[in-house]
């Protein structure tokens, strides 16, 4: 079913050209970006983005960053839900080499190994067809020269949407769902965690947990830095 919809896809982009994201206008990316809108998205504050992950419990000196800052209703979101909601798996490699840069750029004196996604549950893999984090993790690996693992991490159980939880219900939802694949050895090895967007880092820093207990160094990284990352448990 996907490579025909590929090829679908591919066939419209000759007939309808694909169009900015931002503002609408023809572009020829493979992320759908004209060049002003993309000098024009946000950056996010790489040390806002370690003190929030500080704050949930991760180290100080974690390797950390995210690209953009998530914008509500702009251009940074509807980058995402093309992504993540839209049927648009082929976002992710050229993102993911974005995010790289971002990650050279924040980042200094570590480098990763090896670069896994966060998986998603097999239900929602099926029902959406594709993990949305493994094409991010894909294309940042081949920029970082590293290892692309997508099968490094399982995920145990599903979990519910953290979009509407606090703190302390999203570390409940994720804590433990996941585990190292069986035979996988990391002792020793430096891995770079990538997601989709960085809320409150719960579901990375639940993920990072069984491949520090096995050895490894970790890095995280995601292309948004959502507003909602100051959520706090009531």
């Amino acid at each position: 079913l996907m490579p025909l919809l590929s090829a679908a896809r591919s066939l419209a982009s000759v007939v309808f050209p694909e169009l900015c994201l931002g503002c609408g206008a023809p572009a020829r990316d493979a992320v759908p970006l004209c060049a002003p809108c993309l000098r024009r998205l946000p950056r996010a504050d790489p040390d806002a983005v370690r003190a929030e992950l500080a704050q949930r419990g991760a180290g100080a000196d974690l390797p950390a960053a995210a690209l953009w800052r998530f914008d509500a209703g702009g251009t940074v979101q509807r980058i995402q839900h093309a992504l993540k909601y839209r049927g648009r798996p082929g976002l992710g490699v050229p993102l993911g080499a974005f995010l790289a840069k971002a990650f050279l750029a924040d980042v200094q004196d570590w480098r990763p190994d090896a670069v896994a996604p966060i998986p998603l549950s097999r239900v929602r893999q099926l029902e959406r067809g594709y993990n949305q984090a493994a094409g991010l993790a894909e294309g940042a690996a081949d920029a970082l020269g590293a290892v692309f693992a997508p099968d490094l991490l399982v995920r145990t159980r599903p979990t519910l949407s953290q979009t509407r939880l606090s703190h302390d219900a999203r570390w409940t939802n994720v804590r433990g769902a996941f585990v190292l694949a069986d035979g996988a050895d990391v002792s020793g090895a430096r891995l770079l965690l990538v997601d989709d967007v960085l809320t409150t880092g719960a579901t990375l820093l639940a993920a990072a947990e069984p491949l520090r207990e096995a050895g490894a160094s970790i890095g995280v990284a995601t292309p948004a830095r959502s507003a909602k990352s100051s959520i706090r448990s009531k």
